[in-house]
């Protein structure tokens, strides 16, 4: 068997490690190869330590949580502290990253950490598991063969309607799927202000409590939103996600821009 660059070099590896979105029922997202290689780490880079032990303790960890060493994580993580987590990995110790929900580095932290670790030529493995903006591109339908993931909207309505009108507009020039979230007691708020705003014929849809038995994935035009019941997705995780109609005259200059082109090459 070929040696992997870390095994050469004595390097621990970083693994990425996803937790699942929804906290109720079995295990339904996580493959059992992740479990096996987050089974054999002792030392994790956490964004919350009871969340983190919690996380363990559910898939059976084999060593008590008193022998595993945990190191914060977070946006407010100093670099020196970060430095300090490289050289655990350049000493070969293994290190886990995990995020309360998700995939570490997306809509979470952990990007810092695995730019450091690529300074440094550490092995970074990403590990198969949920991702809610991705399983909510899945869902939603809007297309993802050119999409934007944008992250948290302004808290103040002005400046989120801005951002909203903004996105709408590169969806209509770019024929891009444009992605977002929200905290979640501002959830119905921002659905209901992009319900209000948007063109009528743009696409909007909120993917909600993804992976769990009461998932909600709706999906239709602003017009309808404006008919229909907003959804009770109140304090409840969600991904929103919005796709323009085309833009008309754009697209037919781009259409004479290239035919110019054509005949005058």
């Amino acid at each position: 068997m070929m040696e992997t660059a870390a095994i050469k070099s004595g390097f621990g590896r970083l693994y990425l490690i996803p937790t699942p979105l929804s906290k109720t029922g079995g295990n339904t997202s996580l493959p059992e190869a992740t479990l096996e290689i987050t089974r054999s780490i002792r030392h994790f880079a956490v964004e919350n330590i009871r969340q983190a032990a919690s996380f363990l303790q559910w898939i059976q960890h084999p060593v008590p949580e008193f022998e595993v060493q945990f190191f914060p994580l977070s946006k407010r993580t100093s670099e020196l502290q970060l430095q300090e987590y490289v050289t655990l990995l350049l000493n070969g110790t293994d290190l886990g990253v995990l995020t309360d929900a998700g995939c570490p580095g997306v809509a979470d932290p952990g990007a810092d950490l695995v730019k450091q670790a690529h300074r440094f030529g550490i092995t970074v493995v990403p590990l198969t598991g949920p991702a809610s903006p991705i399983l909510a591109l899945m869902g939603l339908g809007l297309g993802g063969q050119k999409f934007a993931f944008e992250g948290y909207l302004p808290a103040k309505a002005e400046a989120r309607a801005t951002v909203l009108r903004a996105l709408e507009t590169r969806s209509a020039q770019t024929g891009s799927t444009e992605l977002f979230m929200e905290t979640p007691f501002r959830n119905l708020e921002t659905l209901k202000a992009a319900a209000g705003l948007l063109r009528m014929d743009t696409s909007l849809g909120v993917a909600a409590n993804l992976t769990s038995p009461d998932e909600l994935i709706v999906m239709c035009e602003v017009s309808e939103w404006q008919r229909r019941k907003m959804p009770d997705i109140h304090k409840i995780p969600s991904i929103f996600g919005l796709k323009a109609a085309q833009d008309a005259g754009l697209e037919n200059r781009l259409k004479r821009k290239a035919v110019k082109k054509k005949f005058s090459g």
